[in-house]
């Protein structure tokens, strides 16, 4: 046997291995106390020209935390991004890194944070867990996290209007990081489709996990799964492609339940025929599985902060429907 096939026998077995080694039991960081420090980063976008910083601190200081923000969250260096790629993974290293920082809270999304993730150490968030909180481009991070079983917050970002519109939102991301959100309920939608499931919750952005399909980070779960999808300025047709992008990738084979969250600003659904929730609905109508719509999280003035990584049960009845966390 030559010294390139016993390598290339190696390198097959590694590789049927990892396939087959059982999926990371997930940790839970610590809730936050009072007096803790949340680190604010910018993975992706800059901070919008004129954002209150002051506001911010103010914000965190009303729930007894103190807000530290990275070198580059308001940068000016870049057309687009708040820094260069190796500036914005060494803002959120640092905040991984550092032992007074409790959680970490992006600060907006945009695009960007896939590019970061062959700069980072994320693996330190396994051996040391904090918070990481963000929704939209921030679900690369969560998608990144959830490879590793690190449970994270799906929530809104103190740099988007979606924080301020609705006081609720807020409220929500201060008890999800105190650890006392546990329950939602959602009035009945037409669309929904009645069951009741159990799985851990996964997903965000629709377009961004449909972006990591064929990555190690792309949705494959081995364990029953509660995915959670929301979107923002899409034509109808794209949402389509999406979701049979997840059905034929095989992303969806072990998906519970869907809990569809908003869909903003979508456009086109007279063209298609359709609109973003028939869509939804008919794309998902051959899983057979409970699916709720309506749940207020997502590019929207209600933004519900919701745990990734934890086990949860979805109801859906004539009642509506509820979303409910194992301790």
């Amino acid at each position: 046997m030559t010294i390139r096939t016993t390598y290339l026998l190696f390198a097959l077995w590694g590789a049927f291995a990892a396939r087959a080694a059982d999926p990371p039991a997930f940790v839970r960081p610590p809730y936050l106390q009072i007096g803790d420090t949340v680190g604010l980063v910018a993975p992706a976008g800059r901070l919008p020209e004129g954002t209150d910083t002051a506001r911010i601190r103010e914000q965190f200081a009303s729930w007894g935390l103190h807000a530290k923000f990275s070198p580059h969250c308001y940068g000016a260096e870049e057309p687009y991004f708040s820094a260069p790629d190796s500036a914005r993974a060494a803002d959120l290293q640092q905040m991984i890194d550092d032992t007074s920082v409790k959680a970490i809270v992006a600060c907006r999304g945009g695009y960007g944070s896939v590019r970061l993730l062959p700069l980072l150490r994320l693996e330190e968030l396994r051996r040391n867990p904090k918070w990481l909180v963000g929704f939209s481009d921030i679900t690369t991070l969560h998608m990144a996290l959830a490879w590793m079983g690190v449970e994270s917050i799906h929530g809104p970002m103190p740099g988007s209007k979606f924080f301020w519109e609705d006081p609720a939102s807020a409220e929500s991301l201060r008890r999800a990081l105190f650890g006392m959100s546990g329950r939602f309920g959602v009035p009945p939608h037409p669309l929904d489709v009645p069951g009741k499931a159990t799985g851990r919750v996964a997903g965000g952005n629709l377009t961004v996990l449909c972006a990591a399909c064929g990555t190690r980070e792309g949705m494959a779960p081995e364990e029953p799964t509660i995915l959670f999808i929301e979107e923002v300025n899409e034509h109808v047709y794209r949402v389509d492609r999406m979701l049979v992008q997840l059905l034929r990738s095989g992303a969806l084979d072990n998906v519970a339940a869907v809990v569809v969250g908003d869909f903003t600003r979508m456009w086109g659904g007279e063209q298609f025929g359709a609109d973003a929730c028939e869509t939804i609905a008919a794309a998902l109508a051959p899983l057979g599985i409970p699916v709720v719509f309506g749940f207020p999280a997502g590019h929207d003035r209600l933004n519900l902060a919701i745990y990734l990584g934890r086990r949860a049960t979805v109801t859906v009845d004539e009642r509506g429907a509820s979303l409910v966390y194992e301790d």
